[in-house]
């Protein structure tokens, strides 16, 4: 015990704060158990030693008995002994059954206060091992009760069966002397001896019912105890499933959210394709754009060919002019330095694909390096535009200055051929530029071609990415919804269960209120059938006066009589005197209790058969629980038998008890103390 508070103590001080005063609640009621418990150990232990000494004087009495020693005063003492002391015994095992009652109801109570504290697990399976060992003591401490029940009614029986001898051996001397009232005497004698046994085995049987009945009533209260605790189990595991069924919803609603969170990030990738398409469209027209330019370029070469072909001929004619040739020597050296520049630029466009060539190679900035060739081509296709603009230019100033020309060919023969030469030189590098731009442009369109090739393997990415994300989300989805439908079909039946059981229990506590008062209208019926006897008690009591008087009257009629005799006559009537007062009281208090006998026998009868009938028409109705206990009542004269009462019906039985046992005691008060201590036959 000091162990298990020490456990407790320590789980207390480690939780929280808030619920300090109902550990406190919970620690007084257990502790108040413990108290009773033991209390009850000792008083049973005490007991115990007191049975020992009366089952010691109950063999002395026995020896004492068969040695025909009833007339000694050693006997008498100790039999009044031994009566008292049994029914001291008697008294305190009663006592101590109803403490114990109280003690089982603050156990139940104490169960009911600890179902409260389940989420402190600790505490709670401490605190279940103490009341079970607790329960476990009752029941033995309830056992044990039981024994020293049956033990003292043994006791009681044989303390009755010694003062009925004592009686008879107390009484029987007296008569002897008078051989008048012999017969009167022996009639009483077996009409109290077939009483009193009579007396004794319904004592018995009552003992052994009432005992049969509070085995049962222990039964029934425990099997009680059980289903309550099954139902709040059973409460307990439809909130936790509920619980668990709330998490598993939340978590399906985080995954419906996520995949709509999904699916955005997806239609924004998607809108970035489709602008990385759109932008890739643009560079592919503006692409065009620049290879209609350079074949507008390329015919206005061509045209330029003719007019230097034209030039060759107007050379031929205009070889004498000189003068003028040093000009155009001077415009071809002019000439010669912006071919010079357009190599340069042929070589900054070669240095531009090679950059390009490995832009390409960085295939994680694809994009970035798109726009970049794109801005790169747009600014080529500029300075390729202002270089037709020059070439223009320069190409009118040449057929202006060729037309000037014209005049002085014969002067500039000699120079024909060096310029020819420089334009044949031109031309070379002219077609070396158209090489390279081929080459660019090959360049370009296997850039395209990578470019392509990498959006159809991102789009096959994503639509893999895709799909897997909605195999998984279809996976967990399909997994959510069956895990639901069983915790549907689980809540369902739980919920199904509690309903019947709730119904079941209904039914049980309005045949109880049902079956309550109806006992309460009988016990009215009862109590003024009491009232009745009370009068006709009256009235005997009137009867019986008056007949005393007339008996006294007669003995002092036969004392005057029997005046003449002599002395022994005189104490032979006064011996007959006073045995005839004797019998006459006897059979005043024998008549009373036979008619008292008579009638609580009658109302024993009369609640067993009501018993009888109401247990005919439980067994005609159907029982909605399913341990239904069938009731047999058999009430006889000889022997009554009793098998399986419902809870319900033990307790009217006993309310009938109690009922009659106050009956007895307004009888005592009234003057009557002759009435046997029987009980209905349940």
């Amino acid at each position: 015990m000091a162990t298990e508070d020490n456990d407790i103590g320590d789980i207390y001080m480690e939780s929280p704060s808030t619920g300090m005063l109902e550990l406190e609640t919970f620690m007084n009621v257990l502790t108040k158990v413990d108290l009773d418990l033991g209390f009850s150990s000792e008083k049973l232990v005490n007991l115990h030693v007191l049975l020992i000494t009366l089952l010691a004087q109950e063999n002395d009495l026995e020896a004492m008995a068969v040695g025909n020693n009833y007339v000694s005063a050693d006997f008498i003492e100790k039999a009044l002994v031994f009566n008292l002391s049994s029914g001291i015994l008697d008294s305190e095992v009663r006592e101590l059954d109803s403490f114990m009652d109280s003690a089982e109801a603050e156990i139940f109570d104490a169960h009911q206060k600890i179902s409260s504290c389940r989420h402190l697990r600790e505490i709670y399976t401490t605190m279940e091992k103490k009341l079970h060992d607790s329960e476990e003591s009752f029941i033995q401490s309830r056992n044990h009760i039981l024994e020293m029940k049956l033990q003292s009614a043994k006791l009681q029986r044989t303390a009755l069966a010694f003062a009925h001898d004592n009686w008879k051996t107390d009484i029987d001397p007296e008569l002897s002397e008078t051989g008048l009232l012999s017969n009167v005497n022996a009639k009483s004698n077996l009409q109290m001896a077939g009483q009193q046994r009579h007396i004794l085995r319904m004592l018995e049987k009552s003992l052994a019912r009432e005992l049969d009945l509070e085995k049962k009533l222990i039964e029934s209260r425990q099997g009680e105890e059980e289903l309550k605790l099954k139902l709040h189990y059973k409460e307990q595991i439809a909130f936790h499933m509920e619980e668990a069924a709330e998490v598993v919803w939340g978590r399906f609603l985080e995954a419906d959210n996520s995949a709509e969170v999904l699916r955005g990030v997806s239609k924004e990738l998607v809108g970035q394709l489709h602008l990385v398409h759109f932008h890739l469209n643009s560079s592919i027209q503006r692409e065009n754009d620049l290879k209609s330019k350079l074949q507008d370029s390329i015919e206005e070469l061509k045209g330029k060919e003719t007019a230097l072909e034209k030039l060759k001929s107007s050379n031929e004619e205009n070889s004498a002019n000189n003068a003028e040739l040093s000009s155009l020597r001077e415009k071809v050296k002019f000439l010669e330095e912006k071919l010079k520049a357009s190599e340069i630029q042929l070589k900054d466009a070669n240095s531009t694909n090679k950059s390009s060539q490995e832009k390409l190679a960085e295939m994680e900035s694809i994009i970035d390096s798109l726009r970049e060739s794109i801005y790169m081509a747009d600014t080529r296709a500029e300075s390729a535009e202002l270089k037709v603009a020059e070439l223009t230019g320069s190409n009118v100033e040449i057929t202006e200055e060729l037309n000037f020309l014209k005049g002085s060919a014969s002067k500039a023969e000699k120079k024909v051929g060096g310029l020819e030469k420089q334009l044949r030189e031109a031309e070379i590098q002219l077609q070396h530029a158209k090489l390279s731009s081929e080459a660019s442009q090959e360049q370009q369109n296997m850039l395209y071609s990578a470019i392509w090739d990498m959006e159809t393997l991102i789009e096959d990415l994503k639509s893999k990415v895709a799909k897997a994300d909605n195999k998984n989300e279809s996976a967990e989805s399909i997994a959510l919804s069956e895990t639901n439908l069983k915790l549907n079909k689980e809540l369902s039946i739980l919920r199904a269960r509690m309903g019947y059981l709730e119904t079941s229990l209904d039914q049980v506590n309005t045949a109880k209120f049902a079956r309550a008062n109806e006992i309460n209208v009988r016990t009215k019926f009862i109590m003024d059938m009491v009232m009745q006897l009370a009068v006709e008690r009256e009235r005997i009591q009137k009867q019986l006066h008056a007949l005393t008087k007339e008996n006294k009257v007669l003995t002092e009629k036969l004392c005057k009589t029997m005046a003449c005799n002599n002395e022994d006559g005189d104490s032979n009537a006064s011996c007959a005197k006073s045995s005839l007062q004797t019998v006459a009281e006897s059979l005043g208090n024998s008549y009373q209790a036979g008619i008292l006998l008579d009638f609580l026998i009658m109302i024993s009868r009369f609640a067993d058969a009501e018993i009888e009938d109401k247990v005919d028409e439980s067994s005609q109705d159907p029982v909605p629980c399913d341990n239904s206990v069938k009731d047999s009542v058999s009430v006889n004269s000889d022997a009554s038998a009793v098998s399986d009462l419902e809870p319900s019906r033990i307790i009217e039985a006993k309310r009938l008890n109690l009922n009659l046992e106050g009956l007895r005691k307004l009888l005592k008060n009234r003057g009557i103390n002759s009435l046997p201590s029987c009980s209905i036959d349940r």
